[in-house]
C-alpha cells in the first residue's frame, strides 16, 4: 500500500510544495518595446496551479511581443525559492505574504504586485480532511456550535509558521476549534509526503489541512472534508507576485511588461479553459487519476491583495512572534503597475 501510494503521490507532492475578472488585462506599455538581449528578468516559479499563467505567457511567446526577456526559474519548494531570492537570483517570484514578510525581516525586501491565486474565496484551495473512518464530520449547516464533530483531542498535521498554520488559526478563530486549540493536538509535519500517508492510513494524524491537488487526492481517498477555506465566505489564502524592491527601482518597464503579459495569459486561461485543460494539469503534476475531477484553475487579472489581506497576515505573524511589529500595506505591496495596466485596457 505504502509503495503504490508513494509512486501516485510523487508528482502531488512536486505540484504542492508550498505552501491558491475578464477584462482587466492589457497590452503592453505604450511606446517602442525594449530590445530583450540584455539580462532577462529571472521568476522563481512552483509546478502549481498559482504559476500556470507564466508558464502559458512563455509558451506562446507573450513575454518577446512585449519585449521583455524573463527566465523562468522552477523550484521544487517553496524554501529553495525564497533561498534564491534571497541570494539575489531572482527579480521576481511567486509565493505568499507569510514568506515575503519573513524575508522582508530577514533584509530581502520585495512587493506584491499583483496577486497569482486567491483574489477571490473561489480561487485555490486549502480542506481540512479528516482520516478516512475516523468519525470526524463537520457541523450542522445552521448549528449553534460551529466546532467540528468529534474532533477533540484528534491530532491535526500542518507545517509551522506556513499558510497552513495560518489558516488553522483562522478557523479556530471562526469556531471549528476553541480559539486557543487547546481542544486538539497540533503537530509539525512538513513532509507531505508524510503527512498524507499519515492521513489516509490513520496513522497517528487524524486532521491534516492539505492544498490542492494534494485535497483532492486525500478526498478521492476516502478523506471527509471538515472545512473548505473557498466556502467560508471570507478570502483566506491568496499566493502573489512579488518583485524585489531593486527589480522595482531599476526595472520597473520591465517588471510592468511582465505583469502585462501574465495578465494576458490569465484571460487566455479563463476565456477558453478546455483549451489549456491538458497544459495546466501537466504543468501543475496533476496525475491521470485525477485529471477527471480536477478543475482547469481560473484567474483574476490585474487583482492586488486588499489591505485588509495583508493586515489579517500581519496579525496573525505578529500573534505568534514572528514579527516584532506589523508591516505596513506599502512595504508589503506596490499596486501602481497592475493599476496603470488595468487601466489602459
Amino acid at each position: 500500500m505504502i509503495r503504490s501510494l508513494k509512486v501516485l503521490l510523487a508528482p502531488l507532492i512536486l505540484s504542492a510544495l508550498l505552501l491558491a475578472a475578464c477584462g482587466t488585462g492589457a497590452p503592453p506599455p505604450a511606446g517602442d518595446p525594449p530590445a530583450t538581449a540584455g539580462d532577462p528578468i529571472k521568476i522563481g516559479v512552483l509546478r502549481i496551479d498559482d504559476s500556470i499563467p507564466f508558464y502559458v505567457a512563455e509558451k506562446e511567446g507573450l513575454f518577446a511581443a512585449g519585449g521583455v526577456a524573463v527566465e523562468l526559474a522552477p523550484f521544487n519548494s517553496s524554501a529553495d525559492q525564497s533561498k534564491a531570492m534571497e541570494a539575489g537570483e531572482l527579480d521576481m517570484a511567486m509565493n505568499d505574504m507569510i514568506v515575503q514578510a519573513l524575508m522582508r525581516k530577514g533584509g530581502t525586501a520585495t512587493k506584491a504586485v499583483a496577486v497569482a491565486f486567491g483574489a477571490t474565496p473561489a480561487e485555490g484551495r486549502f480542506l481540512l480532511v479528516g482520516a478516512p473512518g475516523s468519525g470526524l464530520t463537520p457541523p450542522a449547516p445552521g448549528a449553534a456550535d460551529n466546532r467540528i464533530v468529534n474532533a477533540e483531542g484528534k491530532t491535526v498535521a500542518i507545517s509551522s509558521n506556513t499558510m497552513m498554520d495560518y489558516l488553522l488559526a483562522q478557523f479556530a478563530g471562526m469556531g471549528f476549534f476553541a480559539p486557543d486549540l487547546s481542544d486538539v493536538r497540533v503537530i509539525s509535519m512538513p513532509n507531505l509526503m508524510l503527512r498524507v500517508e499519515a492521513l489516509i492510513e490513520g496513522r497517528d494524524v487524524q486532521m491534516a489541512i492539505l492544498p490542492d491537488p494534494l485535497a483532492s487526492y486525500a478526498v478521492l481517498a476516502g478523506c471527509p472534508v471538515l472545512v473548505d477555506d473557498t466556502a467560508l465566505g471570507v478570502n483566506l489564502s491568496q499566493s502573489v507576485v512579488l518583485a524585489t524592491e531593486t527589480a522595482l527601482n531599476e526595472r520597473r518597464d520591465e517588471v510592468s511588461r511582465v505583469l502585462a503579459a501574465y495578465f494576458t495569459a490569465m484571460e487566455r486561461i479563463n476565456e477558453n479553459p478546455e483549451a489549456y485543460r491538458d497544459f495546466c494539469l501537466e504543468t501543475a503534476n496533476v496525475p491521470a487519476e485525477l485529471s477527471a475531477v480536477y478543475p482547469t484553475p481560473s484567474y483574476t487579472p490585474g487583482a492586488l491583495p486588499t489591505a485588509a489581506d495583508v493586515a489579517r497576515v500581519m496579525d496573525w505573524l505578529v500573534e505568534r512572534g514572528l514579527l516584532t511589529e506589523p508591516y505596513s500595506y506599502a512595504e508589503m505591496a506596490d499596486g501602481s503597475l497592475a493599476a496603470n495596466l488595468s487601466g489602459a485596457d
